[in-house]
């Protein structure tokens, strides 16, 4: 899942996405009119918790986890907003991130791990960073990591693409 913005609002973007057969299951898109909230640092999920709730409400295939595009415990209230749209959404849900935001890496064996404040809060592989969002373990994470290796997860990288899209035809 992820969301895009532009001037005159934003779009977001849900990603069924089957790993065993490597195919898009389901995509459900939608736009909105208006930015539910300002984007204040900490706090992303005000911002695009609204819209993302939305799209995967709308989500009709089952699936195991949900890809957040943002973080979960690597945040500086180890509850980003994979946390929190996991817990309100009643699903299991991982953060996946493109930036590192608090913490340091460690490098390991098969990953670097991010530790923040001498705890270990996720983990990075290849261009991703990874954290627990809500119903899963940091041995899930791990495992879902394992799954993409060095390469970005794909639906997340299609959820981006379509909510960007998706602003591109309104606008």
């Amino acid at each position: 899942m992820d969301v895009a913005y532009s001037a005159d609002g934003c779009g977001a973007a849900a990603v069924v996405y089957d790993l065993v057969k490597s195919e898009v299951v389901e995509e459900v898109v939608k736009t909105y009119p208006m930015i539910p909230a300002p984007y204040v640092p900490g706090f992303l999920f005000l911002r695009e918790g609204p819209p993302l709730l939305d799209v995967v409400s709308s989500v009709r295939n089952r699936f195991d986890v949900l890809l957040v595009d943002g973080h979960g415990r690597a945040h500086p209230r180890r509850c980003g907003s994979a946390t929190i749209l996991g817990f309100v959404a009643g699903l299991p849900s991982i953060g996946v991130a493109k930036s590192l935001l608090v913490g340091s890496l460690q490098p390991s064996e098969r990953y670097d791990r991010i530790v923040h404040d001498g705890e270990v809060v996720g983990l990075r592989r290849g261009p991703a960073y990874y954290s627990q969002g809500f119903g899963v373990s940091f041995n899930d994470v791990v495992r879902v990591s394992e799954v993409f290796g060095e390469s970005y997860p794909e639906a997340l990288r299609r959820a981006d693409r379509l909510s960007r899209k998706a602003l591109k035809k309104d606008g």
